[in-house]
């Protein structure tokens, strides 16, 4: 009788862990993409950076306190290129980059940080134009802009 009750609990248990909404699942592959690109001087032989900087906040503190971070700290975090040198709190904020990646398909590269809002620029592959790169920008804002995670989202030349 033991025997077919274990088995029975491990399918409950797989079934009840497919129930997470579907926002709040995020692939391994996502989260590590958005990590990697947080630790590493941009741009590269790989990306391009948009020109047009995307500042925005998002309506949860704790997610704008998380990507705290002056751009003369992302800098050293970044030339050293080790998941230690940033600090664990970031953490939090790379799953919401990464959920922003999932969903609406869009890199943002972190520039800046303040305790009301963040400036990124937006990442492509360095094998688009940079007209590509230019025209991606309105359309990301306008699609961010309709998300009820963010509170606020401007566009600076």
């Amino acid at each position: 009788m033991r025997r077919i009750f274990v088995p029975i609990i491990a399918m409950l248990l797989s079934a009840l862990s497919a129930c997470q909404p579907a926002a709040e699942r995020q692939t391994t592959s996502e989260f590590d993409q958005v990590t990697r690109l947080d630790m590493r001087q941009l741009p590269n032989q790989q990306w391009q950076l948009s020109h047009a900087a995307i500042e925005i906040s998002f309506c949860r503190d704790r997610i704008n306190e998380a990507l705290l971070a002056e751009p003369g700290e992302l800098n050293r975090w970044r030339l050293l290129g080790e998941p230690s040198a940033f600090p664990p709190y970031r953490q939090e904020g790379l799953e919401k980059l990464a959920q922003l990646y999932q969903q609406q398909q869009l890199l943002l590269w972190q520039v800046a940080g303040t305790v009301s809002a963040q400036r990124y620029h937006l990442v492509a592959p360095a094998s688009w134009s940079k007209g590509a790169v230019a025209d991606a920008v309105y359309p990301a804002v306008a699609s961010l802009g309709q998300r009820d995670d963010i509170c606020h989202i401007k566009v600076e030349d």
